[in-house]
C-alpha cells in the first residue's frame, strides 16, 4: 500500500522517514485548505490564503509527528527499541518491538499517543479564541477539530488503531496470552472496517463521493492491518509450539581451536569479512566465534598463534538451546541476526531470522 520512504531527520537516534504517499496527501490538504480559507474568507488575497494553508498543514503533519513521537518516547522510557517513525498518507506509524516488554508497557506505548492528540486537540481549540472568527481562529479550530478527530478515531478497539493496541494489551493482561489479545482486537478492527465500508456505501448513496473515497481507504487499510495481524497471531501460536530444534539449519563449518589464524584467515575468513565461524576445541566444546576482524587483529602480528586466542567469547555470542520455544528464540535474534544452537556445549545447528520465516513457510503450506 505503501511506497518509497524518505529519511528526513534522526531525532535521539530515531531515524525520522517520509512515505512517498504522505507527499500527495500533503499537496492535497495544502489545496483543499487554500480554497477553503478563500472560500470562506474572500477578503484574503491569494498569498494570504495559501500562507495559512501551509501554516495550517504543517501544524496539521506536526501534530501526527508528535503523535507517533508520544509513542516512540514512551517505548524508549520502558527500555524498548525503536527502529523509527514514518509518516505516511493516512497519519504515521512507531516501529517499536512495544510487545516485548509484556502488556504494561504495550498498554501505555499505544495510549500515549491518542492522549497526545487530545491534548493538542485541546490546545488548538483554546487557542481558536485569541482572534474572534478571523482566519487566524479558523485554521486553530481547524487543526484542533482534526486532532481530537484523530484521538477519537484512534482509539476505536481494532488492530492496527491505536485503540486495537490497547484492547489487545488488556486481554493480554487478563489472560496473560498475547496471541488470544491479537486475535480478538484484530476481530474487532476487521468489524471497525467493515462499518466504515457500510457508511462509506451510505456516503455514496447520498452522493459524497469524496467522503466516501475517504472512509472506503481508511476502512480498507484498517481491514487490511487487521486481517495481517490475525495472521500473525496464527504464525505466533504455530511458533510457540515449536522448538529451535524444528528449525534450525545444520551446524556451519567449525574452525579448530590449535588451527593457526595464517590457515584460519585463508581456509575460513577471507571473503566472508562479515561471517563469523564457531571454533571448537577438541571433544568438540565450542569455545566461541572468530570473525575477519579478530583473526587479523592477533594474526597480523603473529600468524602462527591458535584460533582460541582471537575469539569472541560466547558471553558475547547468541546462542540458543535445540529445546527453547521457538517464538522466544525468534523475538531475541530478530530479522538479520544468527545465533548457534548448543547442546551442553556441544554445536548441534544454528538459527537465523531466514530459517524461521522459511520453517513458518513450510508449516504453513503443511497445515492449510
Amino acid at each position: 500500500m505503501f511506497g518509497r520512504s524518505f529519511r528526513i531527520a534522526t531525532i535521539s537516534g530515531i531515524p525520522v522517514n517520509v512515505d512517498s504517499s504522505w507527499i500527495w496527501i500533503a499537496v492535497i490538504a495544502v489545496f483543499s485548505l487554500w480554497t477553503r480559507f478563500e472560500r470562506s474568507y474572500p477578503g484574503l488575497g491569494d498569498g494570504q490564503a495559501i500562507a495559512y494553508a501551509l501554516v495550517a498543514a504543517a501544524l496539521f503533519f506536526g501534530s501526527v509527528f508528535l503523535h507517533e513521537l508520544a509513542h516512540a518516547v514512551t517505548a524508549r522510557l520502558a527500555g524498548i527499541r525503536v527502529e523509527g517513525i514514518t509518516l505516511v498518507f493516512f497519519g504515521g506509524f512507531t516501529a517499536a518491538r512495544s510487545e516485548e516488554r509484556g502488556p504494561g508497557p504495550a498498554f501505555a506505548i499505544a495510549l500515549l499517543g491518542p492522549l497526545t492528540s487530545l491534548t493538542l486537540g485541546g490546545l488548538f481549540w483554546a487557542a481558536s479564541s485569541v482572534e474572534g472568527d478571523g482566519p487566524l481562529s479558523s485554521m486553530f479550530r481547524y487543526v484542533g477539530f482534526i486532532n481530537l478527530f484523530m484521538a477519537i478515531f484512534n482509539v476505536l478497539p481494532g488492530l492496527p488503531l491505536d485503540g486495537g493496541r490497547v484492547l489487545q494489551a488488556v486481554v493480554w493482561g487478563v489472560t496473560r496470552n498475547r496471541a488470544t489479545g491479537t486475535r480478538i482486537a484484530a476481530k474487532a478492527g476487521i468489524g471497525v472496517g467493515i462499518l466504515l465500508f457500510v457508511a462509506a456505501a451510505y456516503e455514496i448513496s447520498r452522493q459524497n463521493v469524496i467522503s466516501a473515497f475517504w472512509l472506503g481507504l481508511i476502512g480498507l487499510f484498517i481491514f487490511q492491518g487487521a486481517r495481517a495481524s490475525e495472521q500473525q497471531a496464527g504464525v505466533a501460536d504455530r511458533l510457540a509450539a515449536a522448538t529451535v530444534a524444528d528449525a534450525m539449519d545444520p551446524p556451519p563449518p567449525a574452525v579448530p581451536a590449535d588451527m593457526t589464524l595464517s590457515e584460519t584467515l585463508d581456509r575460513f575468513l577471507r571473503g566472508r569479512q562479515g561471517e563469523a565461524f564457531p571454533v571448537i576445541e577438541v571433544g568438540g566444546r565450542v569455545i566461541g566465534v572468530i570473525s575477519f576482524d579478530s583473526a587479523r587483529a592477533i594474526g597480523s602480528v603473529d600468524p602462527l598463534r591458535p584460533a582460541r586466542d582471537a575469539v569472541v567469547p560466547l558471553e558475547h555470542v547468541a546462542v540458543l538451546r535445540p529445546d527453547e520455544r521457538l517464538d522466544e528464540a525468534a523475538s531475541r535474534l530478530g530479522s538479520t541476526n544468527s545465533a548457534l544452537v548448543l547442546r551442553d556445549g556441544t554445536l548441534v545447528g544454528s538459527l537465523t531470522g531466514g530459517a524461521v520465516y522459511r520453517w513458518v513457510r513450510s508449516h504453513a503450506r503443511s497445515t492449510s
